[in-house]
């Protein structure tokens, strides 16, 4: 039955998020796949922005929005850093990268450490001092770092699917901004609530005002009570979302992008 309240409050907070707006300078954009650019008072950073495989599933960045991004064009100008939450190719190229981050040079990469050897020697050589590689086992300590006035932190929760794919470094990153905005980003994470009770004092550090986790976690009455009790999110924006969108998914009346262009405030 606590179950049970916890999700019917979780319908309500997430259903009524679109017309309430704690800061008007907090926008998501949506690029595609788990793809978003987030804007925070002067901040902005690229979530999985460059990849090419959408395994005739999931929506790929359309070309006119891929191009304003290596062309900085407005939103995507002043582009702070670039997060990426694992190697995989429907989230991860390191061609576009490294191609991404010699025409921006003052761009920052964080990721893990298996997206960054998929890097060459040269860029890894030539963006040493702009990136940050993250290496975990699972139960570790989260990692943590203050970068580009953005306080970045990052949990390795398995690849969905588990305990198959456990060799995938997944990430589940926290960023909070100087406005006291907070956002996490939670890659191909799997919905298994022990995975995130060994960090629970980590999640209690502070609320969570806008989270993007893979739909399958607004599927289920576990993922949802994941995302609002124990990861403290305020409002969740569902990705990872087949073109054709799961009736599944419909049928909860939950927030999800799946048109590239559409924005969230938060």
């Amino acid at each position: 039955m606590k179950l049970f309240i916890l999700t019917a409050f979780f319908y309500i907070a997430v259903a009524t998020a679109h017309p309430t707006h704690e800061h008007k300078d907090n926008v998501a954009h949506y690029l595609g796949n788990e793809a978003v650019l987030v804007e925070s008072g002067e901040h902005k950073v690229l979530f999985d922005p460059f990849f090419h495989n959408g395994f005739g599933i999931y929506q790929k960045v359309p070309h006119n929005i891929r191009q304003a991004i290596f062309k900085g064009e407005i939103p995507y100008n002043n582009v702070n850093m670039i997060v990426i939450s694992h190697a995989h190719e429907d989230h991860f190229s390191a061609d576009d990268v490294a191609r991404y981050m010699t025409l921006h040079p003052t761009v920052k990469l964080v990721a893990p450490q298996q997206a960054i050897n998929l890097l060459s020697s040269d860029h890894v050589s030539a963006m040493k001092e702009r990136i940050y590689a993250i290496e975990l086992a699972f139960n570790s300590s989260p990692w943590q770092k203050q970068i580009e006035g953005v306080h970045v932190e990052a949990v390795r929760i398995p690849h969905a699917g588990w305990p198959g794919r456990a060799d995938v470094e997944n990430l589940v990153f926290r960023l909070s901004f100087a406005n006291t905005a907070t956002v996490i980003h939670m890659g191909d994470a799997d919905p298994q609530i022990e995975h995130y009770q060994a960090y629970q004092s980590h999640w209690n550090k502070r609320d969570t005002q806008i989270g993007f986790p893979p739909y399958w976690f607004l599927e289920g009455a576990e993922g949802r009570y994941i995302l609002e009790k124990t990861l403290r999110v305020k409002q969740a924006v569902g990705v990872h979302v087949p073109i054709k969108v799961p009736l599944k998914l419909q049928q909860t009346e939950l927030d999800y992008f799946s048109k590239p262009g559409e924005k969230r405030e938060f």
